[in-house]
């Protein structure tokens, strides 16, 4: 038996040069803030404290320095007992790491007043009471999840062309942890802010109305059958195709006609009458 080997093709520097010149680049990317307005709690407690919801939804992204694209991975559990010294691993349960965002802190430091509100608002309960921050026997009780967990925050990554691109959508997220603010009388520099995020899960894709569109519009065509009708032409014999089975030609009857000696020598009246004389 004879084995075919790889065929090796040898490429030039201007093929490598021409894929690599195309590779996705870092600097591109876009944050954004889904849901916090439907939050009414929320809303007015950031409201009443200066910062308004234009800010969230058209400037706060804007300030984002870094963002950590989580990871992701799945819990397996072993199986030995399938076939003898193999142990395989099956899949139960998807986990997701925290998601990591850097911000600038513009010098209204409304950037900065944002998070530590949010958390503030999550574990303000206690105001039911009456009971102020500053007052001896204040303390925490927190919030409804749907009070403080927002729809989605939404990361967009794209190229410069801007038609390539990947979506992130981050499910009910919430600042689970604000990180230490470096300040100093060293050289001065931009300050900067970093939050981790809590969520339930993301959504790797579109997931806006007019993305849901697009997808059902392409799934309905692409999952629509096509019908082709056909039909036979002139005399074709169509018995061993699908379908209605052609039908069998009539037989012509039998007619026979006394002649010399009886029926011996007689003739079918049929086979006269198409063969002409015989």
């Amino acid at each position: 038996m004879a084995f075919n080997r790889e065929k090796l093709r040898t490429r030039s520097t201007d093929d490598f040069i021409a894929n690599f010149s195309r590779v996705a680049q870092t600097s591109q990317y876009k944050v954004e803030f889904r849901g916090v307005n439907r939050l009414i709690g929320l809303t007015k407690y950031l409201a009443e404290r200066g910062i308004d919801q234009e800010f969230v939804s058209r400037e706060l992204g804007e300030y984002c320095r870094r963002a950590a694209v989580p990871g992701t991975g799945l819990f397996t559990k072993d199986a030995d007992d399938q076939y003898v010294g193999v142990t395989q691993r099956f899949a139960y349960k998807r986990k997701f790491d925290e998601m990591k965002l850097t911000f600038y802190v513009d010098y209204e430091y409304k950037v900065q007043r944002f998070f530590e509100l949010w958390q503030e608002y999550i574990m303000s309960g206690s105001a039911r009471d009456g009971l102020t921050p500053e007052v001896n026997n204040y303390y925490y009780r927190t919030k409804y999840p749907e009070e403080y967990k927002c729809e989605r925050i939404r990361l967009l990554k794209f190229d410069r062309d801007l038609d390539n691109r990947i979506e992130y959508n981050f499910l009910n997220a919430f600042p689970r942890n604000i990180s230490t603010t470096q300040i100093s009388y060293d050289a001065s520099r931009v300050l900067e802010v970093t939050v981790d995020f809590a969520y339930d899960r993301y959504v790797f894709g579109a997931i806006d109305s007019y993305s849901k569109a697009l997808k059902e519009a392409f799934t309905l065509r692409s999952s629509s059958p096509t019908i082709i009708e056909q039909r036979p032409s002139g005399t074709a014999d169509l018995s061993g195709t699908t379908g209605t089975p052609a039908p069998e030609p009539p037989v012509a009857p039998v007619v026979t006609e006394p002649g010399a000696g009886g029926g011996s020598g007689a003739l079918p009246h049929a086979l006269r009458t198409s063969s002409g004389n015989l």
